[in-house]
């Protein structure tokens, strides 16, 4: 490849790069769901009222979460485990929030594997098409799909079971959350790096694309010479 061709190629590592920050980030921060929580209560005529002054928000991640709940005497904080447990398949489900968390895992894994190939194929050509570019295709489609599955199975997840309340131990006192949640910024930190993988694929096409050149066809040489009649 000339130096053109390697400096795309190179390009792909900061891609990668990014895509790995960006995937850390989702994974220890703690906004892949927000909601603010109202309290209510039940009237004498079992019709409810929202209590104005108690107000309140949660926000949690794939493994830890904190909610903010004020009942008029000033703002309570509380942090807690968000994993899911046995019993409370209501708040969440397991097999979601592990599919989840393997996918992101997975995914990070691909992005460090096509930035290292990436490095390879910049200092050198590797012989086996795996590990040259061709193989840049395949670590960074496996590590967008890879993504992609992460972010179905939180969306799954989200329309599923956290769209209802997910105040669990404050149900009882009024507090709910229905209707007020919506994705954190941590689950579109996973959206961007699907993007930027797929910018890393076009850069590596159009980097590295070469049009074949069409061979034409040669017209056969006559031979000069005299006829000879017989």
């Amino acid at each position: 490849m000339n130096i053109l061709k390697r400096g795309m190629v190179f390009l792909t590592f900061f891609g990668c790069c990014f895509a790995i920050a960006l995937m850390a980030a989702a994974m220890s921060t703690k906004y892949w769901m927000e909601a603010k929580a109202v309290q209510k209560r039940i009237n004498s005529d079992t019709t409810f009222e929202i209590r104005p002054n108690s107000t309140g928000h949660i926000h949690f991640g794939l493994f830890k979460g904190k909610k903010s709940l004020n009942v008029g005497f000033g703002m309570r904080v509380h942090p807690f485990d968000a994993t899911p447990r046995s019993g409370q398949a209501e708040f969440m489900d397991y097999g979601l929030w592990a599919g989840t968390i393997a996918c992101l895992c997975l995914g990070m894994l691909f992005a460090v594997v096509g930035a290292l190939f990436a490095v390879i194929n910049t200092a050198t050509t590797p012989v086996e098409a795996i590990t040259g570019v061709p193989g840049l295709y395949v670590w960074n489609t496996l590590a967008a799909l890879f993504n992609l599955v992460c972010v179905i199975c939180w969306a799954v997840q989200f329309h599923a079971h956290l769209t209802k309340n997910v105040l669990l131990y404050d149900k009882d006192n009024g507090w709910t959350t229905e209707g007020n949640e919506v994705f954190g910024y941590s689950f579109w930190l996973v959206v961007v790096a699907i993007f930027v993988h797929v910018a890393n694929i076009l850069i590596i096409f159009f980097g590295t694309y070469e049009p074949k050149v069409k061979e034409q066809m040669k017209a056969p040489e006559s031979k000069s010479g005299t006829i000879m009649l017989y």
